[in-house]
């Protein structure tokens, strides 16, 4: 019976090893020089650890102080008007954060300045890109929602760069201008 003891012995061992290979960290890129989504997210200055990537299983995050949740509806006037819902946080621990708009009514809200800092979602680049409202952000944004690059809608945009869920977690501050935008990942 020495073969079937062999048999045996190397289905454990072969278990074994796929045990241990599963066990390894995964590759977050930084070998390249890239850091992972997740962790682009919780290091962005004043915003919560609400991007986690979409394959990341975790808690969920919590907002930061000052911060909301909103699903941008459109992107209008001269590319600063923000129509918006109130938007609330789901957790699945084992699936992650997902967000609903709330079915209360809009809020139109305009960006501080050219320089506010706002983090998209990208699928053909890796990770968060940060931008300002002038540079690339609000653009990105309007796409994304609107469809179309510009407010007269006679040009459909290519959508295929957009993430597509509109969730976003927001600063306003006491002028009711919006200080910063994070585009959120959903499971």
């Amino acid at each position: 019976m020495p073969s079937v003891r062999h048999a045996l012995v190397t289905a454990v061992l072969g278990c074994a090893a796929l045990t241990l290979t599963a066990c390894q960290p995964d590759d977050d890129g930084a070998a390249d020089g890239v850091t992972p989504p997740a962790a682009t997210a919780s290091r962005t200055a004043g915003a919560p650890a609400a991007s986690a990537s979409p394959s990341t299983k975790s808690a969920c995050p919590t907002l930061a102080p000052g911060h909301k949740y909103v699903l941008v509806e459109s992107v209008s006037g001269a590319m600063n008007t923000l129509t918006t819902k109130d938007a609330k946080q789901n957790c699945n621990p084992d699936e992650g954060a997902f967000y609903d708009a709330d079915k209360g009514k809009e809020h139109e809200y305009l960006v501080e300045s050219d320089d506010t800092p706002i983090t998209v979602l990208h699928l053909k680049e890796k990770g968060p890109a940060k931008m300002t409202a002038r540079n690339g952000g609000l653009e990105h944004i309007r796409i994304c929602v609107n469809g179309y690059a510009q407010e007269t809608a006679t040009k459909k945009a290519d959508t295929s760069d957009c993430y597509g869920e509109n969730f976003f977690d927001v600063a306003v501050g006491s002028d009711g201008k919006i200080t910063e935008m994070t585009e959120l990942y959903g499971s």
